[in-house]
């Protein structure tokens, strides 16, 4: 019997959640499951690529403000007409969407994903959040989370723990599936990384740290660039390569000149090839504030890079200090330079990290192993 998903997301825009669900859509076997992919509303990167692959793709075209109140009246009938077994959502308002769609309508089980640590203190200063309006989610969240009883899936420990402060849930309510990475994607032609570096004026022996990720506060990549100050003018060869785009990239930009590396620091925008620019760089730096488990580290793991990445709750499940990776306090601009300039200085050390961080992330985080755990859920749901 084929097993019939219907998975609710945000957006189909081109966010760590948002590759996930490509990534299990895509490489599910076709001949046990069957996914059908609805989005509230735009954008909608992944959806010709989805449909290219064969695969049903749904906007609901709803408003972009609290979508979730008037995502019943359009998704009840497409669940009725599709009838899935199953309904996957990815992000809260997707989550919201769904659990009052099934309450009203049709009785379908869910699988919400959880992504990040939303509601936890430090996530709200960090982002910058109203905690007015965070409490209000929160109490929505709650609320529909007990009315409809899904089964929850963190992508790490550390989101797990928080929902269980947050939201209420007892602990056995949610089970952890990490984040991972189809390592085809990452594949790149030999001399591409060559031909990067020349396109962004790096010379051949000039030390490269890069960043990936949205351009955003979350991200801490004001504490990189000041950091990056430092390690300049102590070393006459580096270059900091930014590769991703957000809100944040004008700022970022004029303090760069702020701080007069402007002509050491390059912003590459979003990429298709990351993992050409992966293999440019020397080393990889993440001073992210938060995350639920980022997927730009896990990458650079795989692309055997020596990693240097904030000390936070969910990227400890990803690295062991001096072992896989260097841990730094998040928001410190002077540990963040000492220790780029150590992995600098340490051939043998950026070696040791990137060979062992390599080993773990293939044998965690490679996409075949998120995606039997998620052929064995959806079997072990399927059947209930």
């Amino acid at each position: 019997m084929t097993i019939r998903v219907l998975h609710v997301i945000t957006t189909l825009g081109r966010g760590g959640a948002e590759r996930q669900l490509v990534n299990l859509v895509r490489n599910t076997d076709r001949a046990e499951f069957e996914h059908v992919v609805c989005y509230l509303h735009p954008p909608a990167d992944f959806a010709a690529e989805l449909r290219a692959d064969g695969r049903e793709v749904v906007c609901l075209n709803l408003p972009r403000k609290w979508p979730w109140l008037f995502a019943p009246v359009r998704l009840m009938p497409l669940l009725r007409a599709r009838r899935p077994q199953l309904i996957q959502t990815w992000l809260f308002e997707a989550d919201i969407s769904a659990r009052l769609s099934t309450l009203i309508g049709p009785s379908i089980p869910i699988i919400n994903t959880l992504h990040l640590t939303t509601y936890d203190a430090e996530t709200i200063r960090a982002a910058h959040w109203s905690p007015r309006k965070m409490a209000m989610l929160q109490r929505l969240d709650r609320w529909t989370a007990r009315r409809a009883r899904p089964l929850f899936i963190a992508v790490s420990e550390a989101v797990k723990r928080s929902a269980v402060r947050n939201l209420g849930v007892p602990p056995s309510d949610i089970r952890v599936i990490y984040n991972s990475i189809d390592q085809a994607t990452l594949s790149c032609a030999p001399d591409a990384p060559h031909r990067l570096r020349q396109a962004a004026q790096i010379p051949a022996a000039g030390f490269v740290f890069m960043n990936v990720g949205r351009l955003a506060p979350q991200k801490g990549q004001p504490v990189l660039l000041r950091a990056f100050k430092q390690v300049a003018d102590a070393l006459p060869d580096v270059y900091l390569v930014f590769v991703g785009e957000g809100p944040e990239e004008a700022a970022l930009a004029a303090l760069a000149r702020e701080l007069g590396v402007s002509e050491r620091v390059r912003f590459l925008g979003r990429r298709e090839d990351v993992g050409a620019c992966l293999e440019m760089a020397d080393a990889f730096v993440f001073p992210s504030l938060f995350e639920g488990l980022p997927l730009a580290p896990i990458e650079a793991m795989l692309k055997g890079l020596p990693c240097i990445v904030s000390r936070i709750e969910p990227v400890l499940e990803l690295f062991t200090d001096k072992e896989t990776g260097m841990f730094v306090a998040p928001g410190s601009v002077d540990e963040l330079a000492a220790a780029m300039i150590e992995l600098y200085n340490e051939p043998e050390l950026r070696r040791h990290l990137g060979a062992r961080a390599q080993a773990r992330a293939t044998a965690r985080f490679d996409s075949r192993t998120g995606l039997q755990a998620w052929t064995e859920l959806y079997r072990e749901l399927a059947q209930a």
